[in-house]
């Protein structure tokens, strides 16, 4: 069966929560707390069968994340000629240059202020704010053009999945 990279990401997504909800579940009955022998009940809780019912999610969260990860080092994403890792890899770098951006393209060219005895201080900006704001929106506009790159890739890319 082939599923693409999008169908591949929620199929772990609702494996993990599956596996989350098993491991809930024992925790709430692997125990049991009475006073008499015939006031205690069984809650039905097995721990071989509960661990063999979390080590197989384990596994096909394991084999589902090794294609996934095979697609992401080998899948070319249209547009940006770097394969689907180096693009989130280039992604989060856009946003930590996004947020460098945009806080210093909210400064002031030319600010004044007094010191604690009354002395008045300029601060004027070493760099072009025009050239700042310029970067910042050639950020924004790459992210979105990124995001949808990926995005179309992963809707896009099928995957052999046994």
């Amino acid at each position: 069966m082939k599923l693409c990279n999008a169908e591949i990401i929620k199929k772990i997504k609702l494996l993990e929560q599956n596996k989350s909800d098993i491991l809930a579940e024992e925790q709430r009955i692997n125990e049991v707390t009475y006073q008499t022998e015939k006031d205690k009940i069984d809650l039905g809780y097995n721990f071989s069968e509960t661990r063999k019912k979390a080590d197989d999610i384990d596994m096909e969260i394991r084999k589902l994340k090794h294609l996934l990860n095979y697609s992401n080092a080998t899948t070319i994403v249209e547009g940006f000629d770097m394969t689907l890792g180096e693009c989130l890899v280039y992604m989060a770098q856009l946003n930590r240059q996004l947020d460098t951006v945009e806080r210093l393209a909210r400064k002031e060219p030319l600010t004044r202020s007094s010191t604690y005895n009354g002395v008045i201080e300029y601060t004027v900006l070493n760099y072009d704010k025009t050239e700042c704001q310029e970067r910042l929106q050639w950020v924004k506009d790459t992210l979105a053009q990124l995001q949808i790159s990926i995005d179309r890739t992963n809707l896009t890319n099928m995957i052999e999945v046994e």
